[in-house]
Order: C-alpha cells, then structure tokens, then sequence
C-alpha cells in the first residue's frame, strides 16, 4: 500500500519540479530577450542622437562656407560680417565638439580637420585664383568629402 500512495506522490513532486524549472527557464529567457530588446532601443535612440549632432554640425559649416564665399567672392568685411564670421566659427567648432562626445574618434578627427579647414579659409582665404567662391569650395572639398564618406560608413 506504501508504494501505491508513493509513486502518485513522486509523480506530484516530479511534475512540480518540471513545472518550477520550466517556469523559471522560461523567466530567464523573457529577461534575456527584454534586455536585448532594451540595448537595441538604446543604440537606436544614440545612432539618432549621432545623426541629428552630425546634421547640426554639417549645417554649422555650410554656414561658415557662405560666410568664406560672402568675404572672398562678394567682396563683404564690414563689421556685419566679421561679427557673422565670428560666430559661424563659434556654432561650427561646437558643434564639432558635441561630435567628439558622441562619436568615434576617427569621425572627430575628421570634424576637426573639415572644421580647421574652414576656419582658415575664413580667416586666410582660399588661395589666389578666379573665381574665389570656387577656390573656397576646392579648398574644403577634400576634408568635407573625407569627414561624409567616414561618416556613412561609421552610421552604417
């Protein structure tokens, strides 16, 4: 009589085990495949970030380029556009350093150089030669195709 009461109360415990160890794999996984999901969000939300910081940064410098292009081929000095100068200089090198923040070293490099090259067309100008709103583009040509190129393949 003992082993026909035993053996139902060891299938009880048996099931109950399976059950817990079922459960509790089954837990694991849930919290394995939430965090994965998490971490995928946040490098989605980051790669934004990076992508809207690259845009302010490219926008900083468009703007110092017509600031270089007004000076060199329109002939503007005035105080108006040394004032402009000065602070499409200040926004583009802010910009550059949030990139630092945000981004790989090789993309900060490649900000710092488009952003040095900028900086000393406005101050230096591009060069002799006609017609100087082309100088002004051939002379950051290199660094701002070099500075997109990485950052497609950096995004990608």
């Amino acid at each position: 009589m003992t082993s026909t009461t035993f053996v139902p109360f060891l299938g009880v415990v048996l099931g109950g085990l399976v059950s817990t160890l079922a459960q509790y794999s089954l837990g694991r996984a849930s919290e394995r495949a939430e965090v994965r999901r998490s971490m995928r969000e946040r490098v989605e939300v980051r790669r934004g970030e990076r992508v809207a910081h690259l845009i302010d940064f490219l926008s900083a410098v468009q703007e110092a380029e017509r600031v270089a292009v007004d000076r060199y081929h329109h002939g503007a000095s005035d105080e108006e556009w040394q004032a402009r100068a000065k602070q499409s200089i200040d926004r583009m090198w802010v910009a550059q350093k949030t990139i630092h923040m945000l981004c790989g070293s090789e993309v900060n490099e490649a900000a710092r150089r488009l952003a040095y090259d900028v900086q000393n067309v406005i101050r230096k100008g591009p060069g002799p030669g006609e017609p100087q709103d082309e100088r002004v583009w051939a002379y950051i040509r290199p660094h701002r195709r070099a500075f997109l190129d990485l950052v497609r393949d950096h995004l990608e």
